[in-house]
């Protein structure tokens, strides 16, 4: 019963997300500028408001999916661990009176246990956070970088070749390396790198643009594999989950240990307050352990990537597909003659 009231709950939150992010991707296709010239300064607010909502829209559907991720689990524990508190504390007062005198010694006892227990996990916990940390922030820096290389990519092959018959080709190679390599966050770095497409995109590009030796938009396609590396480099998953599962093992020991410390208490399990601080306990160590495992997983959340380079990469792809469509970013009109000089009278 209580699987099918989950999926109940979860289920209008999973459809709306879906539907955002279908809206989101959606606000990509929208009518472009006019075709006929450079765009306009109403056009370029427009771009720039369709933006922020399309980021504003990811954000919630993340921030939605890291609620039901983190908070969920940790309101739903805490909650379960103060109801079942007095029975799991009969339980514990029982195994521990079983052929062992409750002494100063078994107080010693515990209480070390829990000492070198909690330092192991603040230890391994405060690394694997800055680790991971650490490593979503160098994802954000390598991704920001790729766009920006890219950018500069389209506008090149707009310069080199405007108004030639390999224009639309050229940009369609783009949009698919933007497509098919630079949103791939799931598929492991290594795989990408060990297989190569049948179609590179951006050889293609190369082999497009040059006669005999290499166009002059090689280096700036030399730069974008370098970044392409570096954003590989950054995504491959450096902790591995036999970590975690330490992690989860040295969390429960701890709140299953606990307990003994008051063990020597009558109705210590149904005292008010003694089940809150339990509930809190258990509470705090599965948030700890939701968080670090959303930064271990490299899509789906606001401690992610993925939102913000679905935003970053539309702008882009619409850029190209104006472009496509003959829109021009700048203009093309020639300035006006300078005024025609007059010697004094």
């Amino acid at each position: 019963s209580s699987s099918s009231s989950s999926s109940t709950i979860l289920s209008p939150i999973t459809v709306q997300a879906i539907m955002e992010d279908a809206e989101a991707e959606q606000m990509i296709k929208v009518d472009g500028p006019n075709l006929s010239g450079p765009i306009s300064k109403s056009d370029r607010v427009g771009g720039y408001i369709r933006a922020s909502k399309r980021y504003m829209k990811v954000m919630k559907v993340s921030g939605q999916r890291t609620i039901w991720r983190v908070i969920v689990p940790t309101v739903t524990t805490g909650v379960i661990t103060m109801l079942v508190c007095p029975w799991f504390f009969r339980f514990a007062r029982w195994a521990a009176m079983q052929g062992v005198p409750l002494t100063a010694a078994f107080d010693s006892f515990v209480g070390n246990f829990l000492t070198i227990f909690g330092l192991l996990f603040s230890i391994l916990g405060g690394s694997s956070y800055a680790s991971l940390y650490g490593q979503n922030e160098a994802i954000y820096y390598a991704v920001y970088a790729e766009v920006s290389e890219a950018k500069a990519l389209v506008e090149q092959v707009a310069m080199v070749c405007q108004g030639r018959p390999i224009n639309d080709k050229v940009l369609a190679y783009i949009e698919m390396y933007v497509r098919d390599d630079l949103q791939r966050l799931t598929t492991p770095p290594s795989v990408m790198l060990a297989t190569r497409p049948s179609d590179d995109p951006l050889e293609s590009i190369l082999y497009l643009t040059s006669v005999g030796v290499p166009s002059v938009i090689y280096e700036t396609v030399r730069s974008l594999r370098q970044l392409r590396g570096q954003r590989l480099g950054a995504i491959q998953r450096k902790l591995p989950p036999i970590q975690l599962f330490l992690l989860w093992v040295l969390g429960t020991s701890l709140l299953m240990a606990s307990p003994l410390l008051v063990v020597g208490m009558d109705g210590a399990g149904s005292s008010p307050l003694i089940r809150l601080l339990f509930g809190c306990l258990c509470g705090s160590i599965v948030m700890t352990m939701r968080i670090i495992h959303e930064l271990w997983n490299p899509t789906g959340g606001v401690y992610n990537v993925d939102g913000v380079l679905r935003v970053a990469v539309s702008g882009l792809q619409e850029e190209i597909r104006q472009r496509r469509q003959g829109v021009t970013f700048s203009t093309t009109d020639m300035p006006s003659a300078p005024p025609k000089w007059r010697p004094d009278p």
